[in-house]
């Protein structure tokens, strides 16, 4: 019997391989506009980050009137406010 040549076998295989493949390509294109947003936009990646910060006005509120004074500390004359001689 004479030698043939290389027999070529087909196992049905669907293509998943090109499939992962696929969705790899997705998945970093994905990444690469949503976290690299400016990097198509033709600044070069130094887009511009500005942040404006509008903070409403807010008045202090108004001290006590009616002629409330600080008292000093109950304990005696001498004493510190932690209630330790001077």
């Amino acid at each position: 019997m004479a030698d043939r040549g290389p027999t070529v076998v087909n196992t049905g295989g669907s293509g998943g391989g090109w499939a992962v493949a696929v969705i790899v390509i997705l998945l970093v294109v994905g990444a690469l506009f949503l976290f690299g947003g400016d990097l198509f936009d033709g600044s070069g990646g130094g887009g511009n980050t500005d942040v404006d910060v509008n903070v409403p006005n807010v008045e202090a509120p108004q001290a006590p009137s009616g002629g409330q004074e600080t008292q000093a500390p109950s304990g005696g004359e001498g004493t510190s406010p932690g209630g330790a001689q001077q």
